[in-house]
């Protein structure tokens, strides 16, 4: 019993520490307009990106003038293709600096995320503001008791259920009588959600059963009133019935839980949610049967020993090993998913709650070991020790089930790094190597962008004093377009902003900073790549005949690419551009670039075949290869595809 004091201790510190960063996920990604953009038109409607699926009818976006008048026309909707997006239409906007304010709720998890960045139109904002700030609202106690409460009673029910089932909970209904005390226990467990969810969403209760986030607390209550019929059948039916209804009760527990699973985080992780749910609905019914199975055999042989008892110890020992095996594997699965990295089960507040979580396991285990080391074979003539045993489990079981109710409100880490950055960060030196420079801005996407630079000294790292510092953009793949500048103003933290449109269009660009000093100018180039908007690439093999990639360019035609081998080594590539009515378009120049895994990307020479066709050799390498193409026609409709190919051994 002292080891259990003491585990429940450190667990209590423990969870303190983790709920210090214990904020939602599903922040913001990307913007449109950037934040610090300074537009020279009026944007006709605000865009925002999140990390996790949002729910529209829950969430706002509003635009505000510097007077505090609000721009935003109705509520964000969806955008179409694209359900990590919302999007608001606004009024015309005169020339000012714009705040964007937003309150995104999730629709994973019904957490909600806050935060607001400004823009300019024909004007800068100030650094300060420009800033994109998210202000993730900490989880609730509430919602933290919501989820413990409930967590408790479907282990409870579940574990009622397995002892009727696998006969170690006695035969004097002692067995229906404790899963009606967790089915109890999850009614009221999911009144307080749904209140916890309520308020998280800040809505009408009404409102809240409308989205993704209702329809799971519906599902869970449909899981969890089957349950209830189940338990009343046991409870009226003779003995040979009852084991039937309570393996019904069993079914409905398990289905509360997938349900309750894929509420959550298991259904936003990087792995399929197919794999991430069933790994973690294992592990809360392992956990179910395994300790909430003890519960029910602590019940069911209350008295003096007895043989039948004796046997139901060992039916109930044998499956809660297996129960612990179940719950080790699919634990260590699931903190592979969430953890980006062993030095964030401290560095975090998720990774300190998993190590709460593993030490209270762990001494749950040692005293399970006890139990089947000493309680199992003293059970035909005590259950004394199977008793004290089993209780001190039992605390400590309360204990992890709150760890993971406080893992169920926290955000993994693992969950920032779901999607690419969404900005841009290259660096670079000088020939001389006299100064290195870096590059941010704030979106990878074409269109206005805030960009900062920083410039050191090479050797001593020390801030470079510039009398000016200026950019120039000059597209690599559009040979036929102007480059254009931009100058830069000095920050106060050393560093040189400014904004402006300059990186037009999507594809690859060379940005060189030029730093004037007082005794020289130097310069150095950088390259990087703006994102283009997600294509559609149909694949054609026909046996006998290269494979043909379509790719699909909204609004401006098609590119098709044909390799011939497409495999490792020399192959020859055929490019032909197609108009929106599918006829061969007429081609003014064209540029093929090819890139194998983390290589530079090559730009090919390409030969003409005809009016829209052309040919290139390339060499492919094993594995990960892209192909870009970026093409103008004659009237300049410009056409960028990109063609990503995992090429097999040669």
């Amino acid at each position: 019993m002292r080891l259990c004091i003491a585990v429940a201790a450190l667990v209590a510190v423990l969870v303190a520490l983790g709920t210090e960063d214990a904020w939602a996920h599903g922040g913001l990604e990307s913007s449109d307009p950037a934040a610090g953009a300074t537009l020279v038109v009026t944007p006709t409607a605000i865009r925002l990106s999140l990390s996790e699926m949002p729910e529209p009818s829950l969430s706002t976006i509003r635009v505000l003038g510097t007077g505090g008048a609000a721009y935003q026309i109705g509520r964000p909707d969806p955008v179409a293709g694209d359900p990590l997006s919302l999007i608001v239409p606004v009024r015309r906007l005169d020339r000012g600096v714009y705040t964007v304010s937003w309150r995104v709720v999730s629709a994973v998890d019904g957490h909600a995320t806050a935060g607001a960045y400004s823009f300019g139109v024909r004007t800068s904002p100030t650094p300060a503001a420009a800033a994109a700030q998210s202000t993730n609202p900490v989880s609730s106690p509430l919602e933290m008791l919501a989820r413990w409460v409930l967590l408790a009673g479907l282990v409870v029910l579940l574990g009622a259920a397995s002892a009727s089932v696998a006969r170690f909970g006695g035969s004097a209904g002692a067995d229906v009588l404790l899963g009606a005390a967790g089915w109890l226990t999850c009614v009221v467990g999911l009144v307080l959600l749904s209140e916890a969810q309520r308020r998280n969403a800040n809505a009408p209760i009404a409102d809240l059963l409308d989205t993704s986030i209702g329809q799971a607390l519906v599902w869970r209550a449909v899981a969890i009133g089957a349950a209830g019929g189940a338990l009343l059948v046991a409870r009226q039916a003779p003995l040979r019935i009852r084991r039937g209804a309570m393996a019904g009760v069993a079914v409905a527990a398990l289905a509360a839980i997938a349900v309750h699973v894929a509420g959550g985080h298991a259904a936003a992780g990087a792995w399929p949610p197919a794999v991430t749910i069933a790994v973690q609905s294992a592990h809360f019914a392992a956990v179910g049967v395994w300790l909430g199975g003890l519960a029910a055999l602590l019940l069911g042989v209350r008295g003096a020993p007895s043989a039948a008892k004796a046997a139901a110890v060992r039916r109930f020992s044998t499956i809660a090993a297996a129960g612990l095996i179940v719950v080790v594997v699919t634990g260590v699965v699931r903190a592979v998913d969430e953890l980006s990295s062993w030095s964030e089960l401290v560095s975090s507040g998720y990774g300190r709650a998993v190590v709460a979580k593993v030490a209270l396991l762990l001494a749950i285990a040692l005293l399970g070991a006890r139990n089947r080391l000493r309680s199992v074979p003293a059970a035909t003539e005590s259950l004394g020790l199977l008793r004290r045993t089993s209780s001190a489990e039992l605390v400590l079981a309360a204990s992890a089930l709150a760890v993971a109710a406080v893992l169920g409100t926290l955000s993994p880490p693992a969950a920032g790094q779901l999607l690419a950055p969404s900005g841009i960060a290259v660096s670079g030196t000088d020939l001389g190597t006299t100064v290195r420079v870096g590059l941010t801005a704030a979106s990878a996407e074409p269109g206005p962008n805030r960009f900062v630079v920083g410039v050191v000294d090479y050797d001593s790292k020390e801030p470079v004093r510039a009398r000016r510092v200026s950019l120039r953009f000059t597209p690599l793949d559009d040979p036929g377009v102007a480059s254009t500048s931009l100058a830069l103003t000095p920050a106060t933290d050393g560093t040189y902003l400014g904004a402006g449109a300059n990186l037009a269009f999507d594809g690859r660009w060379r940005v060189t900073v030029q730093i004037e000093r007082a005794a020289d100018t130097v310069r150095v180039p950088l390259e990087l790549e703006v994102r283009g908007p997600v294509q559609f690439v149909s694949i054609e093999r026909v046996p006998g005949a290269p494979p043909r990639y379509t790719v699909k360019v909204e609004g401006a035609g098609y590119v098709r690419v044909s390799l011939d081998p497409e495999r490792a080594g020399p192959s020859t590539v055929e490019v032909t551009c197609f108009t929106v009515v599918e006829d061969e378009a007429r081609i003014e120049q064209l540029v093929l670039t090819a890139a194998a895994g983390d290589d530079p990307t090559r730009q090919a020479p390409v030969r003409r075949l005809g009016r829209g066709r052309f040919v290139t050799d390339v060499d492919l390498q094993e594995g990960r290869n892209t192909i870009g193409v970026v093409a103008r026609t004659v009237d300049g409709t410009r056409l960028r595809a990109t063609v990503d190919l995992e090429v097999p051994r040669g």
